[in-house]
Protein backbone atom coordinates (compact mmCIF):
# COMPACT_ATOMS: atom_id res chain seq x y z
CA UNK A 1 0.00 0.00 0.00
CA UNK A 2 2.89 2.33 0.88
CA UNK A 3 4.57 1.55 -2.43
CA UNK A 4 1.32 2.39 -4.23
CA UNK A 5 1.05 5.79 -2.52
CA UNK A 6 4.72 6.60 -3.34
CA UNK A 7 4.22 5.65 -6.96
CA UNK A 8 1.14 7.87 -7.12
CA UNK A 9 3.08 10.80 -5.62
CA UNK A 10 5.97 10.28 -8.06
CA UNK A 11 3.56 10.16 -10.98
CA UNK A 12 1.86 13.34 -9.78
CA UNK A 13 5.21 15.14 -9.41
CA UNK A 14 6.25 14.05 -12.90
CA UNK A 15 3.01 15.24 -14.48
CA UNK A 16 3.10 18.50 -12.53
CA UNK A 17 6.78 19.07 -13.41
CA UNK A 18 6.13 18.52 -17.09
CA UNK A 19 3.16 20.87 -16.90
CA UNK A 20 5.17 23.56 -15.11
CA UNK A 21 8.04 23.22 -17.56
CA UNK A 22 5.65 23.62 -20.47
CA UNK A 23 4.04 26.62 -18.75
CA UNK A 24 7.42 28.14 -18.01
CA UNK A 25 8.43 27.74 -21.63
CA UNK A 26 5.22 29.41 -22.73
CA UNK A 27 5.73 32.29 -20.27
CA UNK A 28 9.35 32.80 -21.32
CA UNK A 29 8.49 32.61 -25.00
CA UNK A 30 5.58 35.01 -24.52
CA UNK A 31 7.78 37.42 -22.56
CA UNK A 32 10.49 37.32 -25.23
CA UNK A 33 7.96 37.96 -27.95
CA UNK A 34 6.44 40.87 -26.05
CA UNK A 35 9.83 42.42 -25.41
CA UNK A 36 11.14 41.87 -28.92
CA UNK A 37 7.95 42.69 -30.80
CA UNK A 38 8.87 46.34 -31.36
CA UNK A 39 12.36 45.36 -32.53
CA UNK A 40 11.02 42.62 -34.81
CA UNK A 41 8.43 45.00 -36.17
CA UNK A 42 11.13 47.61 -36.78
CA UNK A 43 13.29 45.05 -38.57
CA UNK A 44 10.37 43.88 -40.65
CA UNK A 45 9.15 47.35 -41.56
CA UNK A 46 11.24 49.90 -43.45
CA UNK A 47 12.55 52.30 -40.74
CA UNK A 48 11.83 55.95 -41.58
CA UNK A 49 15.30 57.36 -40.95
CA UNK A 50 17.55 54.40 -41.75
CA UNK A 51 18.86 55.94 -44.98
CA UNK A 52 19.41 59.72 -45.23
CA UNK A 53 16.79 61.40 -47.38
CA UNK A 54 14.99 58.11 -48.12
CA UNK A 55 12.05 58.74 -45.81
CA UNK A 56 11.43 62.22 -47.16
CA UNK A 57 11.60 60.94 -50.70
CA UNK A 58 9.13 58.16 -49.93
CA UNK A 59 6.80 60.45 -47.97
CA UNK A 60 6.47 63.07 -50.68
CA UNK A 61 6.86 61.04 -53.85
CA UNK A 62 3.91 59.27 -55.39
CA UNK A 63 3.70 55.51 -55.46
CA UNK A 64 5.53 54.30 -58.54
CA UNK A 65 4.45 50.68 -58.63
CA UNK A 66 4.79 50.44 -62.40
CA UNK A 67 8.36 51.78 -62.42
CA UNK A 68 11.60 50.86 -60.69
CA UNK A 69 13.74 53.22 -58.66
CA UNK A 70 17.50 52.91 -58.38
CA UNK A 71 19.41 54.76 -55.69
CA UNK A 72 22.70 56.29 -56.79
CA UNK A 73 25.24 57.85 -54.42
CA UNK A 74 26.94 60.83 -56.02
CA UNK A 75 30.68 60.27 -56.40
CA UNK A 76 33.48 62.82 -56.46
CA UNK A 77 33.40 64.65 -59.79
CA UNK A 78 29.80 63.65 -60.51
CA UNK A 79 27.13 66.01 -61.79
CA UNK A 80 23.51 65.38 -62.72
CA UNK A 81 24.73 65.16 -66.28
CA UNK A 82 27.27 62.41 -65.57
CA UNK A 83 24.74 60.43 -63.51
CA UNK A 84 22.22 60.60 -66.36
CA UNK A 85 24.90 59.63 -68.87
CA UNK A 86 25.60 56.41 -66.93
CA UNK A 87 21.95 55.49 -67.45
CA UNK A 88 22.08 56.14 -71.19
CA UNK A 89 20.48 59.57 -71.34
CA UNK A 90 21.76 61.49 -74.37
CA UNK A 91 23.52 64.84 -73.63
CA UNK A 92 20.79 67.02 -75.23
CA UNK A 93 18.11 65.31 -73.14
CA UNK A 94 20.25 65.55 -69.98
CA UNK A 95 20.80 69.28 -70.56
CA UNK A 96 17.06 69.76 -71.04
CA UNK A 97 16.38 68.00 -67.72
CA UNK A 98 18.94 70.14 -65.88
CA UNK A 99 17.42 73.32 -67.31
CA UNK A 100 14.03 72.27 -65.91
CA UNK A 101 15.62 71.84 -62.48
CA UNK A 102 17.55 75.10 -62.48
CA UNK A 103 14.60 77.44 -61.64
CA UNK A 104 14.11 75.56 -58.35
CA UNK A 105 17.65 74.81 -57.15
CA UNK A 106 21.25 75.18 -58.24
CA UNK A 107 22.24 71.72 -59.58
CA UNK A 108 25.84 72.42 -58.53
CA UNK A 109 24.75 72.13 -54.90
CA UNK A 110 24.60 68.36 -55.31
CA UNK A 111 27.67 67.08 -53.46
CA UNK A 112 29.59 63.77 -53.28
CA UNK A 113 27.76 61.44 -50.88
CA UNK A 114 24.31 62.79 -51.76
CA UNK A 115 21.67 60.31 -52.92
CA UNK A 116 19.94 60.56 -56.29
CA UNK A 117 17.09 58.24 -57.28
CA UNK A 118 16.72 57.38 -60.96
CA UNK A 119 13.30 56.12 -62.06
CA UNK A 120 13.46 53.54 -64.86
CA UNK A 121 10.82 52.06 -67.12
CA UNK A 122 10.55 48.34 -66.19
CA UNK A 123 10.31 47.35 -69.84
CA UNK A 124 13.02 49.09 -71.84
CA UNK A 125 14.90 50.43 -68.75
CA UNK A 126 14.89 53.99 -70.09
CA UNK A 127 15.04 56.86 -67.63
CA UNK A 128 11.55 58.10 -66.80
CA UNK A 129 12.42 60.41 -63.95
CA UNK A 130 14.80 61.49 -61.22
CA UNK A 131 14.47 62.54 -57.57
CA UNK A 132 16.97 64.21 -55.26
CA UNK A 133 17.16 66.53 -52.27
CA UNK A 134 18.97 69.88 -52.16
CA UNK A 135 18.81 71.88 -48.92
CA UNK A 136 15.17 71.60 -47.83
CA UNK A 137 13.82 70.93 -51.32
CA UNK A 138 12.78 67.62 -52.84
CA UNK A 139 13.09 67.86 -56.63
CA UNK A 140 11.14 65.39 -58.77
CA UNK A 141 11.56 65.26 -62.54
CA UNK A 142 9.47 63.00 -64.75
CA UNK A 143 9.16 62.39 -68.47
CA UNK A 144 5.99 63.54 -70.20
CA UNK A 145 4.80 63.72 -73.79
CA UNK A 146 5.95 67.34 -73.87
CA UNK A 147 9.39 66.70 -72.38
CA UNK A 148 10.71 66.81 -68.83
CA UNK A 149 8.50 68.19 -66.04
CA UNK A 150 10.16 69.30 -62.77
CA UNK A 151 8.41 69.82 -59.43
CA UNK A 152 9.63 71.08 -56.08
CA UNK A 153 8.36 69.92 -52.68
CA UNK A 154 9.29 71.23 -49.25
CA UNK A 155 10.77 68.77 -46.79
CA UNK A 156 9.24 68.82 -43.30
CA UNK A 157 11.71 70.37 -40.87
CA UNK A 158 11.97 71.73 -37.34
CA UNK A 159 14.05 74.73 -36.36
CA UNK A 160 15.93 74.70 -33.07
CA UNK A 161 17.97 77.51 -31.54
CA UNK A 162 21.14 77.40 -29.49
CA UNK A 163 23.61 79.95 -28.16
CA UNK A 164 27.37 79.66 -28.67
CA UNK A 165 30.08 81.65 -26.94
CA UNK A 166 33.68 81.95 -28.01
CA UNK A 167 36.92 83.85 -27.52
CA UNK A 168 39.28 84.99 -30.24
CA UNK A 169 42.48 82.98 -29.99
CA UNK A 170 43.67 83.18 -33.59
CA UNK A 171 41.48 83.90 -36.59
CA UNK A 172 37.71 84.34 -36.43
CA UNK A 173 37.34 81.20 -38.53
CA UNK A 174 39.37 79.01 -36.18
CA UNK A 175 37.80 80.46 -33.04
CA UNK A 176 34.27 80.24 -34.46
CA UNK A 177 34.72 76.60 -35.45
CA UNK A 178 36.06 75.78 -31.99
CA UNK A 179 32.99 77.42 -30.42
CA UNK A 180 30.67 75.25 -32.53
CA UNK A 181 29.73 77.50 -35.46
CA UNK A 182 29.41 75.97 -38.91
CA UNK A 183 31.70 77.39 -41.66
CA UNK A 184 28.78 79.18 -43.34
CA UNK A 185 27.69 80.70 -40.02
CA UNK A 186 31.22 82.06 -39.47
CA UNK A 187 31.12 83.72 -42.89
CA UNK A 188 27.64 85.08 -42.13
CA UNK A 189 28.91 86.51 -38.83
CA UNK A 190 31.66 88.37 -40.69
CA UNK A 191 29.17 89.71 -43.27
CA UNK A 192 26.80 90.97 -40.56
CA UNK A 193 29.48 93.19 -39.01
CA UNK A 194 31.55 93.97 -42.12
CA UNK A 195 30.32 97.58 -42.18
CA UNK A 196 31.68 98.21 -38.66
CA UNK A 197 34.60 95.83 -38.15
CA UNK A 198 37.62 94.76 -40.13
CA UNK A 199 38.12 91.23 -38.89
CA UNK A 200 41.82 91.15 -39.70
CA UNK A 201 42.94 94.38 -38.07
CA UNK A 202 40.28 95.25 -35.44
CA UNK A 203 40.11 91.95 -33.57
CA UNK A 204 42.44 91.28 -30.64
CA UNK A 205 43.29 88.03 -28.91
CA UNK A 206 40.89 87.61 -25.99
CA UNK A 207 37.94 89.42 -27.62
CA UNK A 208 34.66 87.58 -27.01
CA UNK A 209 31.78 86.80 -29.33
CA UNK A 210 28.35 85.23 -28.86
CA UNK A 211 25.73 84.12 -31.34
CA UNK A 212 22.23 82.71 -31.22
CA UNK A 213 21.92 80.39 -34.20
CA UNK A 214 19.27 78.22 -35.76
CA UNK A 215 19.73 74.54 -36.55
CA UNK A 216 17.35 72.91 -39.01
CA UNK A 217 16.41 69.27 -38.34
CA UNK A 218 14.79 67.53 -41.31
CA UNK A 219 12.42 64.57 -41.24
CA UNK A 220 15.05 62.46 -43.00
CA UNK A 221 17.44 62.81 -40.07
CA UNK A 222 19.74 65.45 -41.55
CA UNK A 223 20.78 68.50 -39.56
CA UNK A 224 21.82 71.73 -41.24
CA UNK A 225 23.06 75.05 -39.86
CA UNK A 226 20.53 77.85 -40.10
CA UNK A 227 20.45 81.61 -39.79
CA UNK A 228 22.21 83.67 -37.13
CA UNK A 229 19.36 85.22 -35.14
CA UNK A 230 21.40 87.49 -32.84
CA UNK A 231 25.09 88.13 -32.31
CA UNK A 232 27.49 90.19 -30.23
CA UNK A 233 31.22 90.69 -30.80
CA UNK A 234 34.01 92.60 -29.11
CA UNK A 235 36.58 94.33 -31.29
CA UNK A 236 39.20 95.93 -29.08
CA UNK A 237 37.33 98.30 -26.78
CA UNK A 238 34.16 98.36 -28.88
CA UNK A 239 31.15 96.04 -28.62
CA UNK A 240 28.80 95.51 -31.56
CA UNK A 241 25.38 93.84 -31.52
CA UNK A 242 23.06 92.63 -34.26
CA UNK A 243 19.57 91.12 -34.31
CA UNK A 244 17.75 89.67 -37.31
CA UNK A 245 14.28 91.20 -37.68
CA UNK A 246 11.50 90.88 -40.25
CA UNK A 247 9.51 94.10 -40.61
CA UNK A 248 5.79 94.25 -41.39
CA UNK A 249 6.52 94.66 -45.11
CA UNK A 250 8.13 91.18 -45.08
CA UNK A 251 11.75 92.27 -45.55
CA UNK A 252 14.34 90.81 -43.19
CA UNK A 253 17.67 92.32 -42.20
CA UNK A 254 20.09 92.74 -39.30
CA UNK A 255 19.74 95.74 -36.97
CA UNK A 256 21.75 97.20 -34.11
CA UNK A 257 20.20 97.36 -30.64
CA UNK A 258 18.67 100.79 -31.31
CA UNK A 259 16.89 99.58 -34.45
CA UNK A 260 19.35 100.91 -37.06
CA UNK A 261 20.17 98.72 -40.03
CA UNK A 262 23.63 97.18 -39.87
CA UNK A 263 24.08 98.07 -43.52
CA UNK A 264 25.77 101.33 -44.38
CA UNK A 265 26.39 103.12 -47.62
CA UNK A 266 30.04 101.99 -47.57
CA UNK A 267 32.03 99.12 -46.12
CA UNK A 268 34.57 99.57 -43.34
CA UNK A 269 37.48 98.83 -45.73
CA UNK A 270 37.93 97.60 -49.32
CA UNK A 271 39.98 94.54 -48.30
CA UNK A 272 41.33 92.52 -45.41
CA UNK A 273 44.65 94.25 -44.84
CA UNK A 274 47.66 93.61 -42.63
CA UNK A 275 48.17 97.27 -41.73
CA UNK A 276 47.82 100.81 -43.06
CA UNK A 277 51.27 101.42 -44.48
CA UNK A 278 50.62 105.05 -45.34
CA UNK A 279 47.64 107.05 -43.97
CA UNK A 280 45.97 110.10 -45.43
CA UNK A 281 48.69 112.77 -45.01
CA UNK A 282 49.13 116.21 -46.56
CA UNK A 283 52.88 116.26 -45.85
CA UNK A 284 54.34 112.85 -46.59
CA UNK A 285 57.86 112.05 -47.80
CA UNK A 286 57.32 110.11 -51.03
CA UNK A 287 59.11 106.70 -50.79
CA UNK A 288 60.26 106.77 -54.45
CA UNK A 289 60.85 110.44 -55.31
CA UNK A 290 62.08 111.37 -51.78
CA UNK A 291 60.21 114.66 -51.83
CA UNK A 292 57.48 115.94 -49.54
CA UNK A 293 54.17 115.41 -51.29
CA UNK A 294 50.58 115.26 -50.21
CA UNK A 295 49.30 111.70 -49.82
CA UNK A 296 45.58 112.16 -50.31
CA UNK A 297 44.85 108.45 -50.03
CA UNK A 298 45.20 105.44 -47.77
CA UNK A 299 47.69 102.68 -48.54
CA UNK A 300 46.66 99.26 -47.25
CA UNK A 301 49.54 96.78 -47.01
CA UNK A 302 48.42 93.29 -48.01
CA UNK A 303 49.92 90.24 -49.73
CA UNK A 304 49.94 90.22 -53.53
CA UNK A 305 46.78 88.63 -54.86
CA UNK A 306 44.56 89.69 -51.93
CA UNK A 307 41.01 90.32 -53.28
CA UNK A 308 39.85 93.94 -53.27
CA UNK A 309 36.12 94.73 -53.16
CA UNK A 310 33.97 97.71 -54.02
CA UNK A 311 33.22 99.64 -50.82
CA UNK A 312 29.69 100.50 -51.94
CA UNK A 313 27.08 100.28 -54.66
CA UNK A 314 28.02 102.18 -57.77
CA UNK A 315 29.01 102.13 -61.43
CA UNK A 316 32.48 101.48 -62.84
CA UNK A 317 33.76 104.62 -64.58
CA UNK A 318 37.27 103.47 -65.52
CA UNK A 319 39.17 100.18 -65.77
CA UNK A 320 42.70 100.19 -67.12
CA UNK A 321 46.21 101.59 -66.89
CA UNK A 322 46.98 105.08 -65.67
CA UNK A 323 50.50 106.45 -65.16
CA UNK A 324 51.62 106.26 -61.54
CA UNK A 325 48.52 104.32 -60.52
CA UNK A 326 49.25 101.27 -62.66
CA UNK A 327 46.16 99.11 -63.01
CA UNK A 328 43.35 101.23 -61.55
CA UNK A 329 39.56 101.11 -61.14
CA UNK A 330 37.32 104.16 -60.56
CA UNK A 331 33.77 103.73 -59.22
CA UNK A 332 31.07 106.39 -59.05
CA UNK A 333 28.71 106.18 -56.03
CA UNK A 334 25.55 108.06 -55.10
CA UNK A 335 25.78 111.32 -53.17
CA UNK A 336 28.52 112.68 -55.45
CA UNK A 337 31.04 110.23 -53.98
CA UNK A 338 33.58 108.15 -55.90
CA UNK A 339 36.33 105.69 -55.00
CA UNK A 340 39.63 104.78 -56.68
CA UNK A 341 41.64 101.55 -56.32
CA UNK A 342 45.19 101.40 -57.69
CA UNK A 343 48.29 99.18 -58.20
CA UNK A 344 46.23 96.07 -59.01
CA UNK A 345 48.10 93.02 -60.22
CA UNK A 346 45.01 92.13 -62.25
CA UNK A 347 41.35 93.05 -62.51
CA UNK A 348 38.36 90.89 -61.67
CA UNK A 349 37.28 88.76 -64.60
CA UNK A 350 34.93 90.53 -67.05
CA UNK A 351 35.04 93.83 -65.10
CA UNK A 352 34.19 96.60 -67.57
CA UNK A 353 33.31 100.26 -67.75
CA UNK A 354 29.64 100.98 -67.09
CA UNK A 355 29.16 97.85 -65.00
CA UNK A 356 27.11 98.12 -61.80
CA UNK A 357 28.72 96.78 -58.61
CA UNK A 358 27.46 96.14 -55.10
CA UNK A 359 29.30 96.39 -51.77
CA UNK A 360 31.64 93.43 -51.44
CA UNK A 361 31.91 92.66 -55.16
CA UNK A 362 35.50 91.76 -56.08
CA UNK A 363 36.95 94.24 -58.56
CA UNK A 364 40.65 93.34 -58.54
CA UNK A 365 43.65 91.91 -56.70
CA UNK A 366 46.50 93.56 -54.79
CA UNK A 367 49.70 94.12 -56.74
CA UNK A 368 52.43 96.73 -57.21
CA UNK A 369 51.92 98.08 -60.73
CA UNK A 370 52.70 101.74 -61.35
CA UNK A 371 54.71 103.74 -58.78
CA UNK A 372 54.76 101.20 -55.91
CA UNK A 373 57.64 99.87 -53.81
CA UNK A 374 55.73 96.77 -52.70
CA UNK A 375 52.33 95.08 -52.95
CA UNK A 376 49.59 97.22 -51.47
CA UNK A 377 46.28 98.88 -52.33
CA UNK A 378 46.31 102.63 -52.96
CA UNK A 379 42.78 103.78 -52.09
CA UNK A 380 41.30 107.22 -52.71
CA UNK A 381 37.87 108.50 -51.72
CA UNK A 382 36.48 111.63 -53.35
CA UNK A 383 33.53 113.93 -52.78
CA UNK A 384 32.74 115.95 -55.86
CA UNK A 385 36.29 115.51 -57.14
CA UNK A 386 37.92 116.52 -53.82
CA UNK A 387 39.96 113.81 -52.13
CA UNK A 388 38.94 113.30 -48.50
CA UNK A 389 40.08 111.02 -45.67
CA UNK A 390 37.85 107.96 -45.85
CA UNK A 391 38.65 107.01 -42.25
CA UNK A 392 37.21 110.31 -41.01
CA UNK A 393 33.98 109.85 -42.92
CA UNK A 394 30.85 109.34 -40.81
CA UNK A 395 28.88 106.71 -42.69
CA UNK A 396 25.19 106.75 -41.72
CA UNK A 397 23.13 103.58 -41.48
CA UNK A 398 20.70 103.04 -44.34
CA UNK A 399 17.50 102.36 -42.36
CA UNK A 400 15.95 103.08 -38.95
CA UNK A 401 12.98 101.09 -37.63
CA UNK A 402 10.04 103.19 -36.45
CA UNK A 403 6.51 102.81 -35.08
CA UNK A 404 5.07 99.32 -34.75
CA UNK A 405 8.20 97.70 -36.19
CA UNK A 406 10.41 99.39 -33.61
CA UNK A 407 8.11 98.37 -30.73
CA UNK A 408 8.11 94.75 -31.85
CA UNK A 409 11.87 94.87 -32.42
CA UNK A 410 12.45 96.13 -28.87
CA UNK A 411 10.52 93.18 -27.44
CA UNK A 412 12.57 90.72 -29.48
CA UNK A 413 15.77 92.53 -28.50
CA UNK A 414 15.08 92.02 -24.79
CA UNK A 415 14.44 88.32 -25.32
CA UNK A 416 17.60 87.89 -27.40
CA UNK A 417 19.77 89.76 -24.91
CA UNK A 418 18.46 87.57 -22.09
CA UNK A 419 19.41 84.44 -24.03
CA UNK A 420 22.81 85.78 -25.06
CA UNK A 421 23.57 86.97 -21.51
CA UNK A 422 21.93 84.69 -18.93
CA UNK A 423 22.51 85.71 -15.26
CA UNK A 424 25.29 83.15 -14.72
CA UNK A 425 27.26 84.44 -17.72
CA UNK A 426 26.97 88.03 -16.49
CA UNK A 427 28.60 87.02 -13.21
CA UNK A 428 31.36 85.28 -15.16
CA UNK A 429 31.87 88.34 -17.38
CA UNK A 430 32.22 90.61 -14.33
CA UNK A 431 34.74 88.23 -12.80
CA UNK A 432 36.72 88.05 -16.05
CA UNK A 433 36.86 91.82 -16.38
CA UNK A 434 37.67 92.35 -12.70
CA UNK A 435 34.40 94.11 -11.86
Amino acid sequence: MRDLRQAAKQSTRTVLGNFLRRCTGVVIATTVLLLCAPLLRALHEDPPFRQPKQAALNAVAESLTSQSRIGVQVRSGDTLGTVLKRFGVAPPSARALIEKVRPFVNPRKIRPGDNVHVVLDPGDRTVRGMEFVVDDNLIRVKATENGWLAERHDLPAMRETRVVHGTIKGSLYESGAEAGLAPQQILDLARIFEYDVDFLSDFQRGDDFSAMVEEVRYSDGRRAPGRIIAAEIEAGRDVFNALYFTSKDGSGDYYSLNGESMRRSFLRAPLSYARISSPFNRNRLHPIFRTVRQHMAIDYAAPAGTPVVAIGRGRVEFVGWRNGYGNVVDIRHSGNYSSRYAHFSRFAENLRRGQSVDPGDIIGYVGQTGHATGPHLHFEFLNGGTKINFLDLHIPKTRQLVGEDLARFNRLREQAQTLLHPPESRVADRSKKGL
